[in-house]
């Protein structure tokens, strides 16, 4: 038998579960569909999900990041459009404006862990 898998979780570790749970709902506009102490899940998309944990190693702010935690919406103008509707939150770190990439408009914000967040049109 050949069991087909596909990714289907990202789990980043953080240091709050409350204040990363808080910054999650903020930035998604939506609630957990999962909660416990220490591990709290969002909706994602298909069977998808998003989850922040913390019970593994805690951020280290000093350590490079090589990854992102990206967020597509279906067009350059929603980028620009969703940028501007962030901007009003002082709680979302931006580390850059929108900007034209070869895959079109995208900007980056900073969760209160340091993961950087990508914005960008759908592929």
């Amino acid at each position: 038998m050949t069991i087909t898998c596909n990714p289907n979780l990202q789990l980043i570790y953080v240091s709050d579960i409350e204040r990363s749970t808080s910054f999650y709902k903020t930035l998604f506009n939506s609630d957990p569909v999962f909660s416990s102490p220490r591990y709290v899940a969002f909706f994602a998309g298909g069977e998808a999900r998003f989850a922040i944990w913390t019970g593994g190693t805690k951020p280290d702010f000093s350590a490079p990041r090589f990854s992102e935690i990206g967020i597509m919406v279906p067009s350059n103008e929603e980028v620009d459009a969703l940028f501007q509707e962030w901007r009003k939150n002082s709680d979302i770190k931006f580390l850059r404006e929108p900007y034209t990439e070869v895959f079109g408009r995208t900007f980056l914000v900073q969760d209160p862990d340091g993961h950087i967040i990508r914005v960008s049109p759908l592929d």
